[in-house]
């Protein structure tokens, strides 16, 4: 796996000749390590970029501090964010907007794994990394025989 910063992105090469629409199946990133919490780079633009990050039980981040604004969301396990605010406990789907330069950290004080999609806007330089499967189970194939929001977009614009 490339984590140099000047690795190539293959990720977003892959964007832009899929037309910067990139589906990915995010249980591809999901990667745990006994010793510390992972942050894991799963798709980068100039503008924004989403990562994962993986705790294990008794886990926490260290310190962090974004340039921009960052909107955590638990998708798996319960979290406890700390902030210069205070504490706030989140189970899944739950959501929390930090502001730029506001210290904060995620801790897993629970039983179970914790995953948490972070998006950051603007991105650090963090590289895309690979995935760790290529399962892909939950992006599906087009249905050609499905009308869909892009299917009718021809015909509105006609229509207006």
């Amino acid at each position: 796996m490339e984590t140099d910063e000047t690795a190539p992105d293959h990720h977003a090469e892959r964007a832009e000749a899929a037309g910067r629409s990139l589906p990915v199946d995010l249980r591809d990133w999901v990667r745990f390590a006994p010793g510390a919490a992972v942050r894991v780079r799963v798709q980068r633009t100039d503008t924004l970029a989403v990562d994962l990050w993986c705790l294990e039980p008794a886990q926490a981040t260290d310190v962090l501090r974004c340039a921009g604004d960052i909107t955590y969301t638990v998708l798996a396990g319960r979290s406890w964010f700390v902030t210069e605010d205070g504490e706030v406990g989140l189970d899944p789907l739950g959501s929390l907007l930090v502001p730029a330069d506001v210290a904060h950290g995620i801790d897993n004080r629970a039983p179970d794994p914790l995953i948490v999609l972070a998006v950051s806007s603007p991105p650090d330089v963090a590289p895309v990394e690979a995935p760790v499967s290529h399962a892909g189970v939950a992006v599906r194939a087009v249905d050609s025989a499905r009308r869909g929001a892009l299917a009718r977009l021809p015909r509105r614009r006609r229509e207006a």
